[in-house]
């Protein structure tokens, strides 16, 4: 005798996720960012640490250099949140 299997559809769960970036300083300031470096996150938050993104649930995915306007650069932070 076989057994009868049961397939239920499940909603699919959208999680978050956001971009972020720190201040824009000159190519010739060091920008390494520390744990007191605060990101300006669209859906996270204004003057974000890592750790205060951490602590409200959200998830380094990438953090990276990137150029900005002029001779600037600024980290850019990807976030999620499952």
């Amino acid at each position: 005798m076989f057994g009868l299997t049961l397939l239920v559809s499940m909603p699919a769960l959208a999680g978050q996720a956001d971009i972020c970036y720190s201040p824009s300083l000159p190519f010739t300031d060091p920008n390494l960012p520390t744990s007191t470096t605060l990101f300006d996150c669209p859906l996270a938050g204004q003057d974000r640490t890592i750790n205060q993104l951490a602590t409200a649930g959200w998830q380094i995915v990438q953090l990276s250099p990137v150029a900005t306007a002029g001779n600037t650069t600024s980290n850019q932070l990807v976030i999620e949140k499952p």
